[in-house]
């Protein structure tokens, strides 16, 4: 095949793609590669075979598949975050895997693999490896392949070389995951009060509060862990968003000093987790003590149920201690709280509940690689492993998530600080739990 048969058959995907509402995320430069030779980050669409040499033969006809020519162990990959089924089918070999999104919505078939890497009913992220390509297709014995099919959101056969040339690299075209809408997750430092006092590029916080209830709004933010959130901060907050949001720290316990929170607490406010009471219903509070500058601050753990679906997660918002001139380097510090954080989504999975953690690190590696390893978390655009498969986009500021809960939509967004709203990314997913 040519070069330019090859772009012409990516130009039809392309012109057959439908608009996604999802903000910021604007048609990528690659958009007009070939679908096999065109990068992609979780949780965005993958092509399911990872190889230099992988091909779609472009093949569906009689039957609703497509062959992919790729050599025999090649990886091959969930296209898409969803349910991994695995059964011997009489037409797509002993090792055909079924990836479900949701019932009667997009579902991913992968045949003729000669090994699978799931077990039946694992839920699996978009780009996980999912099993190995084999030799037993219509191909065989000329060469090796994998059969690949697609069922759209009416639950009736997609086309799949248009399917992968439309959507590879872009986020999935449903809105359900585990027969839910799911929820948005979001992590935002809010620039306390005390560093814009006197200037420094940023208005102060009381021209800033009100831009950022309005930028929550217009992401439809469900929860979000808040950092630097100084007393001024969340008392303006509180009155402008007019019941909007619950919040922990609420009242009750700022204004109780015997409260187990409040103990040996500095700046009890400053790490707080918000929820839109319309969608989002608050169970229990709880906390965890992390080392801090000054010795110890207690950060918030909540679970919380959706209302939506009736399934409930904790969610716990940390900021670790930043190095720096007066601080001296807080890298073990750090250490020692990432170990306590990642001890407390151990303890809280017992519970067989999903567990968020937000927040502002203060690392990157060191942090990801603390949260994720031995496939305890993820980020929503990193896939399981157990030892550190870093991400392409990486911060200090974070959202993990460990558990039965997957994503369909993700950003680390520098929007607000493009509008003075203070000077971090807000990160924010959409997500979606299975239990």
């Amino acid at each position: 095949m040519t070069i330019s048969k090859r772009m012409a058959g990516a130009m039809t995907g392309i012109l057959a793609s439908t608009l996604l509402t999802v903000p910021l995320l604007a048609t990528p430069a690659h958009a007009q590669t070939l679908a096999e030779d065109r990068p992609s980050v979780a949780p965005n669409v993958f092509f399911p075979a990872v190889a230099r040499r992988a091909h779609d033969l472009k093949t569906p006809g009689k039957r609703p598949g497509t062959t992919i020519k790729a050599g025999c162990g090649t990886k091959v990959v969930a296209a898409h975050p969803g349910t991994a089924y695995v059964t011997n089918s009489p037409k797509s070999g002993p090792n055909l895997v079924t990836v479900v999104t949701s019932a009667g919505r997009t579902t991913t078939y992968y045949g003729f693999m000669k090994s699978t890497s799931v077990t039946n009913g694992q839920i699996v992220q978009a780009g996980q490896e999912i099993g190995r390509v084999g030799r037993a297709g219509s191909a065989a014995p000329s060469f090796c392949s994998l059969y690949f099919a697609v069922k759209n959101n009416f639950g009736k056969d997609a086309n799949p070389t248009r399917w992968l040339a439309r959507l590879v690299g872009k986020p999935l075209n449903t809105t359900s995951l585990f027969g839910n809408w799911g929820f948005v997750v979001a992590s935002m430092n809010t620039l306390g009060a005390s560093h814009t006092r006197y200037g420094g590029g940023y208005p102060t916080y009381d021209v800033r509060t009100p831009g950022q209830i309005n930028l929550l709004n217009s992401y439809a933010v469900d929860v979000v862990g808040l950092q630097e959130f100084q007393r001024v901060q969340r008392d303006q907050f509180m009155a402008v968003s007019a019941g909007t949001f619950g919040i922990y720290p609420d009242d009750t316990t700022l204004n109780n000093p015997l409260d187990p929170f409040m103990v040996d607490n500095y700046a009890p406010t400053e790490n707080s987790i918000i929820w839109r009471n319309s969608t989002m219903e608050l169970v229990s509070t709880d906390y965890i003590r992390v080392p801090y500058f000054e010795g110890w601050r207690n950060m918030p753990v909540v679970l919380l149920r959706d209302r939506a679906t009736g399934r409930t997660a904790y969610f716990i918002n940390v900021h670790n201690p930043a190095s720096g001139v007066g601080y001296g380097d807080q890298a073990m510090h750090r250490a020692q709280a990432i170990a306590i954080e990642r001890q407390k989504i151990i303890d809280l999975r017992a519970t067989g509940r999903p567990v968020f953690l937000t927040g502002d690190f203060n690392d990157r590696a060191p942090a990801f690689c603390g949260i994720t390893s031995q496939m305890l978390a993820i980020s929503p655009d990193s896939i399981p492993s157990m030892s550190c498969a870093m991400p392409k986009s990486n911060g200090i500021d974070w959202v993990f998530a460990a558990g039965g809960a997957r994503f369909t939509r993700y950003a680390r967004d520098w929007k607000p600080k493009n509008m003075k709203l203070t000077d971090h990314p807000i990160v924010w997913t959409r997500v979606h739990l299975s239990e």
